[in-house]
């Protein structure tokens, strides 16, 4: 079975941000002006179980996953 965005909600603790949030320019914005990317989810990991969800949720809807550090 898949999971889905609500699944993925309900199983992290930090932050799933997507298009529609008022959040979500300022979260996909990088230190480098010249890359402009917009995922389809974010997810503002905060612990170790909140990374396995995220890794899980991209692996189950074929999405591409990428890491992104502190941003500093």
């Amino acid at each position: 079975m898949t999971m889905n965005l609500e699944a993925l909600r309900a199983a992290v603790r930090g932050q799933v941000i997507t298009a529609e949030d008022s959040r979500y320019e300022t979260a996909r914005k990088v230190y480098n002006g010249m890359i402009d990317r917009r995922p389809q989810v974010i997810v503002q990991a905060g612990t170790t179980a909140d990374v396995m969800a995220a890794v899980d949720y991209s692996r189950e809807n074929g999405l591409e996953l990428s890491v992104r550090g502190g941003s500093h």
